[in-house]
């Protein structure tokens, strides 16, 4: 029986290209993907004609490519690039925003140490946390594919810690100004509410990353 390996290797799956190699033998072609034979159906078997191997487009879609004929086009896309575009997506935004997070958390003890030690107060670097961490707090749902019961809204959390920590970071500043044990009160309040959408971003963000792993090398 003559086969046809096709090895799936990383660069493939990125770039939605397959390696083959064909080996001589009679009748029956099979094609094994990852250690798996793909089925083949009547009409839909794979041929050799002059001394090419040709897949028909239907048992692609054995191997996870959607394909699509619209306008004198075959439209493949490798289903495993849109779970590994899901990883690059998510890592480059968590990177960007935990940081950013991690370092307005952090400019706040140091702010509320000065606070304590009546020093003068810059707020100018955490605005400049804020920003850029309000900026990576998303996805787009363009540039997600939603996986098991998730979709890029699901990181609605990152957003929502950042808004709320804005709020703290208001209140701080009134209390600055007045003393006000009730207005610091309240910072402290939306400070802890910050923290919990931000645990709860962290829990669904691994998650997701699971989920898009799993689909990406099943």
């Amino acid at each position: 029986m003559k086969k046809i390996f096709i090895v799936a290797l990383v660069a493939a799956m990125l770039s939605g290209s397959i390696a083959h190699t064909v080996t001589s033998a009679p009748e029956k072609i099979s094609v094994i993907l990852n250690e798996k034979e793909l089925k083949t159906k009547a009409g839909a078997e794979v041929k050799i004609i002059n001394d090419h191997a040709y897949i028909p487009a239907i048992l692609l879609r054995d191997a996870r490519f959607s394909v699509e004929y619209k306008n004198s086009k075959l439209y493949l896309i490798n289903s495993y690039f849109r779970y590994t575009r899901n990883l690059m997506e998510m890592h480059v935004m968590n990177q960007v925003f935990t940081t950013r997070f991690n370092k307005i958390d952090q400019e706040i003890v140091n702010i509320l140490g000065k606070v304590m030690l009546e020093e003068p107060v810059d707020f100018s670097k955490i605005h400049e946390f804020m920003e850029e961490a309000r900026s990576n707090a998303v996805i787009r749902p363009e540039d997600f594919t939603p996986v098991q019961d998730f979709n890029s809204y699901d990181f609605g959390s990152a957003r929502q810690s950042v808004e709320e920590y804005q709020k703290a970071i208001q209140e701080l500043m009134a209390y600055v100004e007045t003393k006000d044990k009730e207005i610091l009160k309240s910072f402290y309040e939306k400070r802890k509410q910050a923290l919990e959408y931000y645990n709860s971003y962290t829990n669904t963000y691994d998650l997701i990353f699971k989920a898009s792993f799993t689909s990406a090398v099943r």
